[in-house]
């Protein structure tokens, strides 16, 4: 049976979720409990038959030092300063890279290749990450991934953890993320529309940026953001209700 969205603080209840997840949920719950109808909804409560997760940070406890890798990619501290400075405060290393010449290209990802396989001698579960999982799967939600990791990556996280996804997509699928190409090639081969699918990812710049998109042609439903703090994880619920 579909879940829907006035069941959402429900779900948020129900979910095994760890400490402080679970009181965060419980007083999103509460907050969505008595927040007025979405605006511009009409019809029937909206469903919820999907959930597309991230990896790094999301599915799994963050190891990559990113700004390391960026450092040595770009060629030093005053390049990442200036790469960071263009790009608002973050940087998007692959479209970085893009316009490189090929020798330099080929570097870059010898680089990139390396942070990430010694991210994957240390990948870690998230936890509650398996507990949510199998909560879903009791509810007939389906899961899909997104990740701007290699697919070696995903194949090691689905064998080390037992955990699938479906379909699950790496960088490999073009246009990458924050395009929101993926997201919408998965909800395709689903057969369920975009406003039936919940994002959960752990990034502004890539995961919030493919929502804010979608947001303008009132396609998606929500999205979970997973904000990182210095005492722990934090999942927290920014709810978008489609238009009709």
């Amino acid at each position: 049976m579909a879940i829907r969205s006035h069941m959402l603080p429900r779900l948020l209840l129900a979910a095994p979720l760890p400490g402080r997840l679970a009181r965060l949920s419980r007083r999103t719950a509460a907050s969505m409990s008595s927040a007025p109808a979405p605006m511009g909804h009409q019809g029937p409560p909206l469903s919820l038959r999907g959930v597309v997760f991230d990896m790094d940070g999301t599915l799994t406890v963050p190891v990559i030092d990113f700004p390391a890798m960026y450092r040595e990619v770009l060629g030093g501290d005053a390049a990442y300063a200036a790469a960071r400075a263009a790009g608002g405060g973050s940087v998007d290393i692959l479209h970085c890279i893009e316009s490189w010449a090929p020798d330099e290209q080929r570097r870059a990802y010898e680089v990139i290749a390396r942070f990430e396989q010694e991210g994957l001698d240390r990948l870690q579960i998230m936890p509650g990450a398996s507990e949510l999982c199998g909560f879903l799967d009791t509810k007939q939600i389906r899961r899909g991934l997104i990740t701007r990791n290699v697919k070696s990556a995903v194949d090691l996280f689905h064998q080390r953890f037992g955990m699938m996804f479906s379909p699950a997509l790496s960088r490999e699928f073009r246009p990458y993320k924050p395009d929101p190409a993926p997201l919408l090639h998965i909800c395709s081969t689903w057969d369920i529309p975009p406003n039936e699918v919940i994002m959960v990812g752990d990034s502004l710049k890539d995961d919030v940026s493919i929502l804010t998109i979608l947001l303008l042609y009132s396609m998606l439903c929500a999205m979970v953001l997973i904000v990182k703090m210095h005492c722990g994880y934090y999942y927290y619920l920014v709810v978008f209700f489609c238009k009709k």
